[in-house]
């Protein structure tokens, strides 16, 4: 009870402090890998992509603009000596244009990036911040207009910092000296807070705010404990110590990886109460367990200092972990390749399989249902091409947002592989099957769903338990009738069920074929028309009692599934690719 209430008073103080305006939208042009951009934004927002899609541009582009815009305003002043900015993500200023060198007219190349948002009384406001080349040698112009009374003021403040930038993984030196709040501002403003984590631990002390962190990280990492080794008038080092569930204390240079960078980005934000914090690639060398902590540590200092948080990635396991209300934006070439993030989201969570893939490559990528995994796996093994063609498993392949997730992932590869994308049938025709596939179709993918119901249909045909059961192929073929005929009435009741699902899906204004054309009243069931899932399990049983006892027909690879397989492998070009040994 004591800590819901301590959470519960915090919040209350912080939201007493927080801005009159919240920042929706991002718009950017003109920077970096971005041509234009906008974004619109949530509390959290996650960014990701290949390398070079413009997710670290939006972080700089963001950073740069406050920074120059403080700057400005600070010095009264519309050009600024481009040594004395605060921030700049490279050393030659007019090359941050992307379509050209920054320039010294109007018309000319310039960086605008602006900050939309909402006041109080529901007025759109905005503020555009235009960074170009001053007319003298080394010098940088800033522009700022914006359309609401004290909306660029709160960007602009001097007495606080509008954003703090944590770009990669931000080490800290092994000593720090003692510095003063300016010192250490100007440093965190210039995105180098870790290079002062010792002092912004210092002057948390100071402001009695240890507390708050300790807190904060009780939450995500349970107890823990902060000590500041420092004496003002002996020491010239600042000394920080780490200590978890009542464990030894350790120099704060000695805790994991993980355990670091969650106490500086929690100690940066209760310090410095930033309207934005920007993180660039925090999951690099962390492990997944951390990872999925770092997504609650941004929810939690969201919740509790108002920030809105802008994340890049290309973790799914930080992903994954992102809250119901978190925004996640797929970026490719300074583009929004989607942003639809629900469906996203369940697609990386299950994208693991394609970690295998950074180290041994691929030639081909099949996608599938969970269920297909393994026997597709089974075929590829048996078609010997287990080291260039990777199976990897999807929750619900349906939709657009996950032919875009899959191609965007598929895109981090250098060998471009074939990729496949496997579905069941489920008694749908060769048209319909085109009008689903049609996403992945138009990004050059290559659907294959084999004419039997589902990928269990092909354990259930005569040929496969003739061979697993090593019985003659009549014996094979009438048993497998037999077994359809006990269930006829029961996959009619499928196949209709089957067929009006996907009516309803693809025929809405009508025109379907009729499903007494596609299996006649008088007409009896088949293995094309019957229901492979439960025709595995009823065959399974039955031939428990065959000599040798039973022997799991998914166990073995089917030949007929193999067989389509290749013909699909073959008509994709599969086999047309070189294969080079030392690429693996």
């Amino acid at each position: 009870m004591q800590r819901i209430s301590w959470c519960a008073s915090l919040i209350c103080a912080k939201r007493r402090r927080y801005s009159t305006l919240k920042v929706t939208k991002i718009n950017i042009s003109n920077f970096k890998r971005i041509s234009e951009v906008e974004i619109s934004l949530s509390k959290v927002n996650y960014l990701v992509g290949g390398n070079n899609s413009g997710k670290s541009s939006v972080l700089q582009a963001i950073h740069m603009a406050a920074s120059c815009a403080k700057l400005s305003l600070e010095r009264k002043e519309q050009v600024l000596p481009e040594s004395e900015l605060r921030y700049s993500p490279t050393s030659e200023f007019t090359l941050l244009g992307h379509h050209a060198p920054y320039e010294n007219k109007a018309t000319g190349s310039r960086g605008r990036i602006e900050f939309t948002g909402e006041a109080n009384d529901d007025t759109v406001a905005s503020y555009r911040v235009e960074i170009y080349k001053g007319r003298n040698y080394g010098s940088v112009g800033v522009d700022r207009s914006g359309t609401y009374p004290g909306f660029g003021a709160e960007i602009c403040d001097p007495k606080s910092m509008f954003s703090v930038f944590v770009p990669g993984i931000s080490g800290i030196p092994h000593r720090e000296e003692h510095k003063n709040y300016a010192s250490v501002f100007l440093k965190a403003a210039g995105g180098e807070a870790n290079l002062v984590f010792r002092n912004i631990i210092r002057i948390l002390k100071e402001s009695d705010k240890i507390p708050e962190v300790e807190n904060i990280l009780e939450d995500i990492i349970g107890p823990c404990e902060i000590g500041i080794k420092h004496d003002a008038e002996r020491d010239l080092f600042v000394d920080v110590e780490f200590s978890q569930a009542g464990g030894k204390s350790v120099p704060i240079d000695l805790t994991g990886t993980g355990i670091l960078q969650l106490v500086q980005i929690v100690a940066y934000v209760c310090l410095f109460e930033p309207k934005f914090l920007l993180v660039d690639e925090p999951d690099n060398h962390l492990h997944p367990s951390r990872q999925a902590l770092l997504a609650k540590t941004f929810d939690k200092l969201s919740e509790l200092y108002g920030s809105t948080i802008v994340v890049t990635t290309h973790s799914r396991h930080l992903v994954a972990a992102a809250s119901a209300t978190a925004k996640i934006v797929w970026m490719k070439d300074g583009k929004i390749e989607s942003d639809e993030c629900k469906d996203l989201a369940s697609v990386l969570m299950d994208i693991g399989a394609l970690d295998q893939l950074d180290s041994q490559g691929a030639d081909c990528i099949i996608c599938t249902e969970d269920k297909g995994k393994k026997a597709l796996e089974k075929c590829v093994d048996g078609l010997g091409l287990s080291e260039r063609v990777k199976v990897i498993s999807y929750n619900g392949i349906n939709n657009a947002a996950s032919s875009i997730a899959i191609k965007a992932m598929v895109e981090l590869y250098n060998n471009n592989p074939i990729i496949i994308i496997h579905r069941d049938r489920d008694f749908m025709t060769d048209g319909e099957v085109s009008v689903w596939g049609s996403e992945y179709i138009n990004r050059d993918m290559v659907v294959f769903s084999p004419p039997l119901c589902d990928i269990e249909s092909y354990h259930c045909t005569p040929n496969h338990v003739s061979a697993v059961y090593e019985m003659d192929a009549a014996e094979g073929e009438q048993l497998v009738q037999a077994e359809i005929d006990r269930s006829a009435e029961e996959f009619r009741n499928k196949f209709r069920k089957k067929r009006q699902e996907a009516n309803q899906k693809f025929w809405k204004d009508g025109g379907s074929p009729n499903t007494n054309d596609l299996w006649p009243e008088n007409e009896g069931a088949n293995i094309e028309r019957a229901y492979g899932k439960k025709l595995l399990s009823n065959l399974n049983d039955r031939l428990s009692n065959q000599p040798g006892g039973r022997r799991n027909l998914e166990a073995h690879v089917s030949q007929d599934l193999m067989s389509l397989l290749k013909d699909c492998l073959h008509d994709a070009g599969f086999f047309n690719v070189e294969h080079d040994e030392h690429a693996r």
